[in-house]
């Protein structure tokens, strides 16, 4: 029989956390749970209702289809106890007892929690997805939870650089939240992981979200928190890494936008501030990003080239390089966001580096 299923068994079970996780450090793998009796399971500090349970509750056929889902989406489930588990997990409060995976979890020495506004501003977005790119181009490891705003900004930043990143999810595999995201999933995975604690089926319900944010600050050494509003679910996540002994940044915004209250808030109240990439950098130790190091495509070439010099409108761009002006405006932002060119004044662009 397939290991898998007293994985998917056990990690189902309805007992306390603690008790399963007791149980995996003891050596008791899920199958000799699984076929232990009922006053075995008194001796875990279950009582008799609880034993009782788990004797009813072991019927495995329910899990047969599961396991087909997950081979056939090449999604695994990952218990306290295996090698693949993170051990930057496994010393916070209330570590899950097991997560489901579909990618590689990268090495986590180096690793960072972008979290922020849904409902983020143009330049919120930009923050994330400039500083996510620069850190995650120096091989820190972006982990953020898929949500829109800020959480995808932060995840393209890391894909576009060739980095790592890391989504939490707050659902099951076949829920993924929002449905708009689901390319986004299948590209993480493949440059990273996506992982949730919930069962395939399980819905986006809205208690699911704080629990989710435990794991995110619980797998990075640092938080940042780019856009939050006063009650801004990303602040839960930075509440979790302080209590996990982690630091907290935040950048600072309009202190007339709603959107800035709480990332405004944690600055006051001792958040590290950040205005660049090179303030996460030095908290890693690592050095400021070289420019020169960077590849580009074929015609991000020629756009830098071109704009040797005084720099170049969008006009003349388009007809120089001949280039529809719409394709050249999406190129155009991409460059800005890497900190490669700027805007000098209307649609005039000037280049950032030599």
């Amino acid at each position: 029989m397939d290991d898998k299923i007293f994985s998917l068994w056990f990690h189902n079970l309805k007992i306390k956390n603690e008790i399963k996780i007791n149980a995996l450090k003891s050596g008791i793998t899920p199958e000799l749970f699984y076929k232990m009796d009922t006053k075995d399971y008194l001796k875990y500090n279950l009582n008799i209702i609880e034993s009782e349970m788990i004797k009813q509750s072991k019927d495995l056929s329910i899990y047969k289809e599961i396991i087909s889902y997950l081979k056939l989406e090449k999604i695994n489930i990952v218990l306290f106890c295996d090698d693949e588990y993170p051990e930057i997990l496994k010393n916070i409060n209330s570590p899950p007892v097991g997560f489901f995976i579909k990618g590689k979890m990268p090495n986590l020495n180096n690793s960072l929690a972008i979290v922020g506004a849904r409902k983020a501003s143009d330049y919120g977005k930009t923050a994330a997805y400039k500083l996510s790119y620069d850190t995650a181009l120096r091989g820190i490891v972006i982990i953020s939870g898929m949500a829109r705003g800020i959480d995808t900004s932060a995840h393209r930043g890391a894909l576009d650089s060739n980095g790592k990143t890391i989504a939490v999810m707050g659902s099951g595999f076949k829920n993924i939240y929002p449905s708009e995201n689901k390319k986004l999933m299948y590209e993480i995975s493949e440059n990273g992981c996506v992982i949730t604690e919930y069962f395939p089926d399980i819905k986006p319900y809205s208690s699911n979200f704080p629990e989710r944010n435990r794991l995110i600050s619980g797998l990075s050494k640092y938080t940042m928190v780019v856009e939050a509003g006063e009650r801004s679910g990303s602040l839960i996540t930075a509440e979790f890494a302080l209590e996990q002994g982690k630091d907290v940044f935040a950048v600072p915004g309009n202190i007339f936008s709603p959107n800035s209250i709480g990332t405004n808030r944690l600055i006051k109240d001792g958040a590290k501030i950040i205005l660049s990439s090179q303030d996460i950098l030095e908290e890693f130790k690592l050095e400021n990003i070289n420019h020169n190091n960077i590849i580009f495509d074929e015609m991000e070439s020629k756009i830098i080239d071109s704009l040797k010099g005084n720099g170049s409108t969008i006009e003349n761009l388009s007809e120089m390089l001949n280039i529809d002006a719409a394709d050249l405006l999406s190129m155009l932002s991409k460059l800005e966001c890497k900190g490669i060119i700027k805007r000098a004044y209307g649609n005039y662009y000037i280049k950032c580096i030599t």
